[in-house]
Order: structure tokens, then sequence, then C-alpha cells
């Protein structure tokens, strides 16, 4: 007996060995189990090729039966991987959560993913080899959170960027407030007729520029970024000293914003969606929310509740180091969405939701959004606000993000700043895009905010679209991302731009709708798809439009007094011909992905709301 149960218990990993060798045969194209295209470890004879950091997991395509090896684990891909040379395992992360089609027992999305650093020929041949066998190889790409420009294009330095020359021009620049004291740790940024000069002020306020292929009198702008509580400057043509020192004054936030910090500031994005005619009691109390994004330093005054975070970014594996963020982005994102009320300060959009930290950046790759994915749907978060983006697609994040929305997790994300097409993965129809407006007379003349509009999508109230705002027909909705004041590491404030910004005010306003339409108290109570839908039309539906521009700026900037409620919606919506019930407009506006399509297909069904306004706008 003994014999037969150590037989039985065998088998599986007989099975799987075996598995494991036909899998290098199909991969490499080989006819014995032991021999590949590229054989046994030979030393490297030729000249070295560049290695680059891989992606491997499963591809789910539905209606298509996966075979069971990628169903149950990569180990024969690790195995096989692993007997060839120059390819190192740098990582497998285990992925929680069901496959998004094993109720249907087709092939679902990854539960395990390799990252490998292999060389780039030989990535390419194996992902050649791989295709028919449902394994996605594809680039560990980095993730970004491009600053905004702070000048228009046309006065950056244009043709060929040429070498430096030994001889540059020394400027010496000191950056002080109001009473003339020094500020540190400012960005000084100086644009020539080639190469940019840039430094960062010292304890003294100075900072000191080398300016190589040009003269003073050659400077077309400067523009000067203070670390918090001021305003940034921007000057055309500066007059800078040739032989001294140039001071430049820089204005406090209070002088535009009446004694804030010392009073509670309702921002101008915060009055534009109507946040400011709220009660007090108006919280996202139950709502739990996700940030991806650089940390957050919750020891801020207005952020000490903030308890809840994973560092993605921390290769040691800790994960711990969350609340130290180097970029202050995910802290001011945080500041947006769920300051606390402490009498001063800035005023949270959502107080009272469950926030969750995941860092991503600096250094953060696919594979490090893929697992913070991963951690929101294994913590059932409802709101999971994404500020990241890259140039390169990922069939793997696509994945995942399909299975967010079948799980009930609604992904709102900032459509990116380089002013071009949507970035990945805002471009995907899983998920709610968002671009960036602002507002003019909102901050000084002569700040670097002021060159962000674009003149000729300026509303009739003085929302404008945002210039660095990437745009396309993907953008679902625009939201307040220009001299947006909030908390930034170190218990200060500062303004910022940028669609990280506006995506963070759409968070907060999905979370307030969750926790207090009747629709998500009753009904769609559940995480589900269709209450992702949901959400995703009543923001959609109370979205009003400040410049005639569908592809900048979406359906416009929500509204919460106009966020449709559950027995007024058909009157507030004017219901179409053939929509008679709430029902059948729930089931429209979601816009769900349609049956049989891949799910990281850019596939969706279209808003009748947003075919109207093309209609109306003569594009169709």
């Amino acid at each position: 007996m003994a014999q037969e149960k150590d037989e039985r218990s065998s088998a599986p990993a007989r099975k799987a060995g075996a598995a494991g060798e036909e899998l290098g045969r199909r991969m490499s194209g080989a006819q014995g189990p032991k021999e590949s295209a590229y054989g046994k470890a030979v030393p490297a004879t030729g000249p070295i090729t560049r290695r680059g950091q891989y992606l491997i997991g499963a591809r789910a395509i539905a209606g298509t039966p996966a075979p069971n090896i990628y169903r149950q684990s990569m180990d024969a891909v690790v195995d096989y991987l692993s007997q060839q040379e120059n390819i190192d395992i740098v990582k497998r992360i285990k992925l929680g959560g069901s496959p998004p089609f094993a109720a249907s027992g087709n092939g679902g999305s990854a539960s395990e993913v390799v990252v490998a650093r292999i060389e780039e020929s030989k990535a390419e041949s194996l992902r050649v080899a791989a295709q028919p066998q449902h394994i996605v190889i594809e680039q560990d790409a980095f993730l970004s959170y491009v600053d905004v420009l702070a000048i228009p294009l046309q006065l950056a330095a244009t043709g060929a960027i040429l070498p430096l020359r030994s001889v540059g021009t020394e400027i010496v620049v000191r950056v002080v407030g109001e009473q003339e004291q020094p500020l540190p740790k400012a960005s000084v940024l100086i644009y020539g007729p080639e190469i940019p000069a840039q430094a960062v002020t010292d304890e003294t306020g100075t900072a000191r520029l080398m300016l190589f292929g040009g003269t003073i009198d050659s400077i077309r702008a400067i523009c000067v970024r203070p670390a918090s509580n001021y305003w940034d400057r921007f000057i055309p043509s500066p007059r800078l000293s040739e032989s001294g020192t140039t001071t430049i004054r820089l204005r406090p936030l209070a002088e535009t914003l009446a004694n804030f910090p010392h009073e509670r500031l309702v921002g101008w994005g915060q009055r534009l969606m109507r946040l400011d005619q709220l009660g007090g009691n108006f919280t996202g109390s139950g709502v739990k929310v996700g940030i991806i994004d650089s940390g957050c330093d919750n020891s801020h005054p207005q952020l000490r509740h903030i308890t809840r975070g994973k560092d993605f970014t921390d290769r040691n594996g800790g994960g711990s180091n969350w609340s130290e963020d180097a970029i202050s982005n995910g802290t001011h994102c945080v500041g947006i969405i769920n300051a606390a009320d402490i009498g001063q300060g800035v005023v949270g959009f959502a107080p009272g939701v469950e926030v969750h930290v995941f860092k991503v950046l600096p250094g953060g790759r696919m594979s490090d959004l893929l697992a913070a994915l991963d951690e929101c749907i294994a913590r059932e978060l409802d709101v999971v606000n994404i500020s990241v983006g890259s140039d390169e697609i990922s069939e793997l994040v696509s994945q995942k993000l399909y299975e967010a929305r079948q799980k009930g997790v609604a992904c709102i994300v900032a459509a990116g700043n380089s002013g071009g097409p949507v970035r990945f993965p805002a471009q995907l129809p899983t998920v709610l895009a968002v671009g960036a407006v602002g507002k003019i007379r909102e901050f000084p003349a002569d700040s670097s905010h002021a060159f962000t509009a674009i003149p000729q999508l300026i509303g009739s109230d003085g929302v404008f679209a945002a210039r660095f705002s990437c745009f396309g027909p993907q953008i679902a909705v625009s939201a307040p991302g220009v001299a947006v004041v909030s908390t930034i590491p170190g218990g200060a404030y500062a303004a910022a731009d940028g669609t990280s910004v506006a995506a963070s005010y759409v968070s907060g306003l999905a979370a307030l709708v969750l926790a207090h339409h009747p629709i998500f108290l009753g009904p769609l109570k559940a995480r589900s798809e269709q209450r992702v839908d949901a959400l995703f039309g009543l923001i959609r539906a109370s979205a009003v439009m400040h410049f005639p521009d569908l592809l900048h700026g979406g359906l416009g900037v929500p509204d919460l007094a106009r966020v449709p409620g559950e027995r007024a919606m058909s009157a507030a919506l004017s219901l179409p011909t053939g929509v008679d019930s709430l029902a059948t407009l729930l089931s429209q506006i979601g816009g769900g992905l349609q049956a049989g399509t891949p799910p990281y297909w850019p596939m969706a069904a279209d808003n009748w709301r947003a075919l109207m306004q093309l209609r109306a706008a003569g594009m169709l």
C-alpha cells in the first residue's frame, strides 16, 4: 500500500516534468526533450547584446480553451528559461483571485507572472514561438509620471542638440519670498537657444547654473518652481545679471488665497464641481479607495489618518516605505481626495473614505502596476485612482484591469501630461479616462499656469482645456487639473498641474456617489461589473461641457449637483427613444464589453450621450 501511495503522489510531478519538456520543445521548435534552438549553456562568443526586462504570463482569450499547464503554474516556463544562456529570473509574482473566464471554462488571466532579464533578440524569438501557446512575453516597461512642461513648446530649444562646449556662461539666481527670506529647494530652469540649464537653490536660496551654447541675452525664458507654499514664476526674456546675482521674488499662496493655510480652502476645482454646496456630514464613509502613485507622506497634519499602504518599488520585499514620497505627486493626490478637516489647510473631496496607498514610483515598472492592481482586487476596493502611465502597452496589465472591472473595482485613470494621444492604461475601455482643465484668474498671471490654456478652447466661464493634457476619443470626462493646491510632503502645500490631479477629483466624486446614491445603497450595493458600469454612467451623465471639444474635455466636468438620482434620473437625462426604464438606462450608460471579444481589446458599447454630443458637434 505504501508503494502504491508513493506512486500516486509522484504522478503529478512526472506529469509536470513531461509538460515542461513539451513546453521547451514547443517554444524552441526542437524535436528532442533537451534539444532547443539555444542548446545547452555555451560561452558567448559574439558581441554582447543588450538585455531587457520582460513579463511572461498566460493570455486570456474568450472562447479558446487554454492547456492545463498554463492554468496550473508557470513552473515549466521557469524551468525552461533557467536552462538558457543569458536569461535571469528576476522574480515571480503570484496573482490572486479567480480568472475572468473561469466560470465558462476558458483560459483566464495569469495566476502568476514571471519577470526575467532576456536578450532582446532572444526575447523576440521566444515571443514568436510562444504565440500559439497562449503565453504573453512583453516588455516590463518603466512607469512614469511626466511633470507638466512649465513653458509653451515654442519657447523650448529647437534643432539638433549639440555637444557641450568647454566654456559656458555661469548664471547665479537667488530666490526669495515676500519678506526677502531665502527659499531653498526651489527648481530654477533656464531656456537658452540650445540646451536648457537647471539647478536647485541651496539653503541661502541661491542656484548656480551653467548655460552652454549662448549668452545671457539669448535666454528665452526662466521658470522658478518653489518647493512649497508659493506660486511658481515664469519670466519670458528675463533681464539677468552678467556678473552678479539676479534676485527673483515669488508670491506666497496666501497673496491669492486669502488667509491660507490658516483658514480652510475650498479650491476653485471643488467649487466648479459644486462640492461647496454639500453639507458637512456628506462624507465617503464606507467606501474604500486605492491610490496608485508615488506614495503618501502621512506625517502631514491632514493625512495622519492614512495608515494603509504598500511599496511595490521596494526590491527587498518589505513594502513598508509607502509613506516616503520623493515625487510629492501621491501626497498631493491623496490630499485632494481625503485630506482631514482640521479647520485649516485644504478640504478633501471625500473625507471619511478608507484610503489604501500603493507606491509604484519612482522606478516602478509594469510588473509593479500589475501587482498593485492585483492587491486592489484582493483588498476589495471600490475605486482605484491610477496616476501613472506608459507609452508601452501591456496585455497582462490590460487583462488585470478587465478582471478588476468584472469584480466591481472602478479604475479612474489620468490621461497623461504629454499633450499627445491618451497614454496607457487610460486608453482602455475598461477604465474611466480623465483629462485636465483649468480656469483663468485662479492663479497669478506671471505663473507657469498661465501658459497651460489653449486659447481656442476657453469657455465663456473661463474654464479652458489644459495644453499639457493628453487628448483623444478615450477621454470620458475632464476635471480641474491646473493650479490645484493640495498637501505635499513635509506638512506643506503646493499648487500643481496634471491629469493625475484631475483624476483625483473624479475619484473623490465617485466615492461620494457610491457612499450616498440610492442605487449603490440598494440594488447595486455589492461590487460587480454592473456596479462599475452604473457608476461611470452617472459620472458621465453629470458632466457639464464648458468648451465644445470632446477630444480634450470628454463630456465635460462632472457636477455633483447634476448626478441623477434614482427617481429623477429619467427626467434629468431626457431619455432617448426606446429607453423607458431605469434598468434599461443602466444597461446602456456603462458601456460594457461586447461579448466574445478579448478583455484587452479596445472595444466597448458607446454611451448614447456621447453619440448625441458628437452629432451636435457635427462629427457624426
